[in-house]
């Protein structure tokens, strides 16, 4: 909000008034708002369920204990988003604060999705061993500067896979160091109408433009090689997630500076835009876990590898059973016929 309203240089004096507390919200609140806690409570319980399914699969299908480490955050990243989204519409006042935890878990979700490319094929040195294999070097020139023709593609050794493991794992460090000092900086003034909160934004977007721009950097770099584990489903998921957290939260902001949307008596106009904010999140992020349920079942995915033992091996023994069976009828049946011949004779 506050990046938002010093770029069109909007007055913000009503935008930041103190939020309710969540007693008098409760007590307050409308059939309106009512109805739509209400459906963000079913929203987030579907999603906590579904994550429980999720983690099930990945603790008894999954050998690799690195892997299943991985995905122990991955599973866990839309209900933490979704939890922090309804908890912030029952507390106004810690709606704020909520919305930062959540981004920087997602933010942390990102790292381990490359800790997760590394762990498929090993690890960070194993990864470098296959890209220089197959003579894949580590290309600058994506999305969003893939016009940039000054920018190099570099030998894909271990240093350099892992600077640019960094470019990602720097935006979840500087995010909780950011946070911190955010929340120092209100308990001491009490409000928001600082310089430091627009620096502290500003910094946390160059940070997240930095971390996505490593994993774009890295992950074509192995895209038909992970195919069978469908990674870039994983991947897209995460950066899908990401970008409706920030733009979405962004696009919000906008509409409450220029009273597109306006405060009631309750609510202010940057506390309203929080809860929509967070309504939207809880119903996105049940419809990604729905969509990912289906994309990465386990017998679609290599990651579940006992999966496919156990399955796969029983699926061997019925069939060679029934060749075993379909050999055993051919052989009476001749039997009999060479039984009929003879009698004939």
């Amino acid at each position: 909000m506050d990046l938002v309203s010093t770029i069109l240089n909007k007055n913000t004096s009503n935008l930041h008034l103190q939020p309710i507390d969540s007693s008098r919200w409760i007590e307050k609140m409308d059939h309106f708002y009512v109805a739509f806690l209400l459906l963000s409570c079913l929203f987030t319980t579907l999603v906590v369920t579904l994550s429980l399914l999720h983690l099930y699969h990945v603790l008894r299908f999954i050998s690799n204990e690195r892997i299943q480490a991985d995905l122990y955050y991955l599973v866990f990243m839309f209900p933490v988003t979704a939890l922090c989204g309804v908890i912030g519409m029952f507390i106004p006042r810690a709606a704020t604060f909520l919305y930062s935890c959540a981004l920087v878990y997602q933010m942390l979700c990102l790292f381990v999705t490359i800790s997760l490319l590394f762990n498929i094929f090993g690890g960070r040195k194993e990864l470098s061993e296959h890209l220089r294999a197959t003579e894949t070097q580590i290309n600058f020139r994506v999305p969003p500067l893939c016009c940039f023709s000054c920018l190099p593609s570099i030998e894909a050794t271990e240093r350099n896979v892992r600077r640019v493991e960094w470019m990602v794992f720097q935006s979840p460090l500087l995010r909780l160091v950011l946070e911190a000092a955010n929340v120092v900086v209100f308990l001491e003034l009490n409000h928001r109408q600082h310089l430091w909160f627009l620096f502290s934004q500003l910094l946390g977007l160059i940070s997240m433009c930095v971390a996505f721009y490593g994993c774009y950097v890295l992950v074509p770099t192995t895209s038909e090689e992970v195919r069978k584990y469908r990674f870039v489903h994983i991947f897209r998921a995460v950066d899908v997630a990401q970008c409706l957290y920030t733009i979405q939260k962004f696009c919000f902001d906008f509409a409450a500076t220029i009273d597109i949307i306006r405060g009631d008596d309750l609510l202010s106009p940057s506390a309203k835009a929080q809860f929509w904010t967070s309504f939207m999140l809880t119903w996105e992020m049940l419809f990604m876990s729905c969509l990912l349920t289906y994309l990465l079942r386990p017998s679609k995915t290599q990651l579940f590898d006992k999966y496919h033992l156990r399955y796969g091996s029983e699926a061997i023994v019925t069939y060679t059973n029934q060749n075993n069976n379909n050999n055993v009828d051919e052989s009476k049946e001749e039997e009999i016929r060479h039984f009929d011949a003879l009698t004939t004779r």
